[in-house]
């Protein structure tokens, strides 16, 4: 369940290997940091400014308990407070707020503090993410 937004930046990671005139945009947005939610989603307005490829589509279920086909798109870099991940991305429908899922939060090793209604690092790497690797 989402308890509060954050300000997030997205590029098209292809972008470093693609001609200048077939890069996406850099897009920075405000996200609801949700981890109920698996992986980021993005309204299909953002995906397609970022010029992000299809990869095919997953089946998800939503807050209403409803099973739907949505579209997967990446690869995604987004970056939070400084500390970066390459995700996929799910293609929400037009005018959607984005959601930050436990994927890329996990992978950026943010901790939720729902009191705070902030993300603060993993105290035992304050400087950068620490990974479970076992």
């Amino acid at each position: 369940m989402g308890i509060f937004s954050v300000s997030i930046r997205v590029r098209n990671w292809q972008n470093r290997y693609l001609p200048v005139d077939k890069q996406g945009e850099e897009v920075e947005c405000l996200a609801l940091v949700d981890s109920g939610a698996a992986e980021l989603a993005l309204p299909a307005e953002i995906i397609s400014r970022l010029k992000l490829e299809q990869l095919g589509s997953v089946q998800v279920y939503t807050a209403d308990g409803g099973q739907h086909e949505y579209r997967v798109f990446g690869i995604a870099e987004v970056e939070v407070q400084g500390r970066v991940s390459q995700v996929r991305v799910i293609e929400l429908p037009y005018g959607v707020e984005p959601l930050l899922g436990a994927v890329p939060l996990e992978e950026m090793d943010w901790h939720i503090s729902p009191l705070e209604k902030k993300l603060v690092p993993n105290p035992k790497s304050l400087n950068k993410p620490l990974l479970p690797l076992c």
